[in-house]
């Protein structure tokens, strides 16, 4: 895990100075890890942040299409629901099946009541 305020190229960074200092100075011991093994624990690493990167960018790609497709989608139901309003009328059945809102269901317009006092003058 990285440490805490480490971005992943920090990580990468730190990683290959490492292994750059371990290749001049080959008498560096630590315990058990060998220059091998922790070379290749930096390339898997390398490897599994390219594959991380493909994978955001197929998801990135796919999001980018899908959005395209919704969005041409609704502008074909709001071209029908129009073209349905044209030729069945603003209160047919077909019109409100589609999305749109009938003129019989629509709320009458309210007059607005004169209030006391307010902009009036004496």
């Amino acid at each position: 895990m990285a440490v805490k305020g480490s971005s992943f190229d920090d990580v990468q960074a730190q990683g290959n100075q490492l292994s750059r200092v371990w290749a001049d100075n080959p008498e560096l011991a630590l315990g058990d890890l060998t220059q091998k093994q922790f070379g290749d624990l930096v390339k898997a690493f390398a490897s599994a942040r390219t594959g991380a990167d493909d994978l955001r960018n197929q998801l990135t790609r796919a999001i980018n299409d899908s959005n395209a497709k919704a969005a041409e989608i609704l502008a074909i139901t709001v071209r029908a629901r129009s073209v349905a309003r044209g030729q069945f009328g603003p209160n047919s059945t077909q019109y409100e099946q589609l999305g749109g809102t009938r003129t019989s269901d629509r709320k009458p317009r309210s007059k607005k009541k004169k209030g006391m006092g307010s902009g009036e003058s004496k």
